[in-house]
């Protein structure tokens, strides 16, 4: 049976063992900003049980809706407590993974759902959404523009890829979440 809940300090190690099975070392976020990410704001750090298995998490911010898309607000390790707007408007998903083994099931949709229906009721102000991926990421663009996200901007050779190559970020931006709120997603 799948649980959610959010995420505790305890849960550090395997979220960073989490951190390294979905992304490169020069994308992987440090453990201290995940602490500051779950003492900041736990009800956006979102974690996916079955029975005693973990089986992904998703990190998330709220920002004040800013219509210029700046390069440092999605620097890798910023500090959360700088940006994190409780009365904002804005959802930024900052980190979204489940384990390998469980990918292809429908959990990240799941997710993904259960973090947008939290946000939902949490924080009735949240009108938008904003993340940030890899522009080689060609499945996430996909599935999140036909959930409504848009290309907002391109952040030229934001990403290393592990050969030291380096890649453009793609910032995209959702004007109503609130529509993917109990609805279809993905």
């Amino acid at each position: 049976m799948l649980r959610f809940r959010e995420a505790a300090s305890s849960d550090i190690t395997t979220i960073m063992a989490l951190e390294r099975a979905c992304f490169n070392r020069d994308t992987q976020e440090a453990e201290s900003t995940y602490l500051e990410r779950i003492d900041a704001f736990p009800q956006g750090f979102i974690v996916m049980e079955s029975g005693t298995e973990f089986l992904g998490a998703v990190s998330s911010e709220l920002w004040q809706y800013e219509p210029s898309i700046a390069r440092d607000s999605f620097t890798l390790g910023h500090s959360i407590k700088k940006q994190l707007k409780l009365a904002g408007d804005e959802l930024y998903i900052s980190s979204i993974g489940i384990f390998p083994e469980y990918r292809k099931c429908g959990y990240g949709k799941l997710l993904f759902r259960e973090l947008i229906n939290r946000v939902h009721v949490l924080f009735p102000l949240v009108v938008r959404g904003i993340l940030l991926i890899n522009e080689e990421w060609y499945g996430a663009r996909k599935i999140y523009a036909n959930n409504g996200f848009h290309d907002a901007a391109v952040f030229d050779d934001f990403f290393t890829s592990d050969d030291g190559t380096k890649t453009n970020g793609i910032v995209m931006r959702n004007d109503d979440i609130r529509k993917l709120s109990l609805g279809k997603i993905f």
